[in-house]
């Protein structure tokens, strides 16, 4: 059964990395993690083209994974922060259950928000097209981070297992101290 449960979360980490995203596999990202995952707001959802999101997913097999979102819209300033458990077989339903504990979810004020995109700006995150590391392990951890800017979007990720001063590493530990995250 731990080898099952495993195996739905490397699932779900192997879906993120995946580039082919349908409507059902952004239902399944809905359920399994009680954000809307960006491509998919990006792909099949109208937004304002002044919003911004901003997601960061930082994922271990073997420890917390935490899906968090940094959003401006026209209602205000937003940060909502999940934390997803392996998943549990419901013998009832046949199904997996997908446990979710909300850690932060939280209006931002404006300077709050501008401090976040400060940093953004300070690690010339806007610089960089594109950012993919390669997996050098099977079981560590990773960050992947996605932006939703003006109708620009971007998704980074840093594989699995880089080295702690690795760009998204150290940009996610600043973001993490910023806005006080779980």
């Amino acid at each position: 059964m731990k080898k099952l449960m495993l195996f739905s979360l490397m699932f779900l980490s192997i879906q993120i990395f995946s580039q082919d995203f349908n409507k059902e596999d952004c239902d399944r990202y809905l359920k399994q993690t009680g954000l809307k995952y960006l491509e998919c707001v990006y792909n099949f959802e109208k937004t304002d083209s002044k919003d911004k999101i901003y997601q960061l997913y930082k994922w271990s097999a073997f420890g917390k994974t935490i899906f968090t979102n940094v959003e401006k819209r026209k209602s205000g300033y937003f940060l909502i922060s999940h934390e997803v458990f392996q998943p549990i077989y419901n013998e009832k339903t046949q199904e997996f259950d997908y446990p979710i504990v909300v850690c932060e979810n939280r209006k931002l004020t404006e300077k709050e928000f501008n401090d976040f995109e400060d940093v953004l700006n300070k690690n010339k995150f806007w610089e960089k097209k594109t950012y993919e590391l390669k997996p050098i392990c099977s079981d560590g951890f990773g960050i992947v981070f996605q932006a939703l800017h003006n109708g620009d979007y971007r998704n980074y990720s840093n594989g699995n297992c880089a080295a702690q001063n690795e760009y998204l590493n150290v940009l996610y530990t600043e973001i993490k101290k910023l806005l006080k995250l779980y």
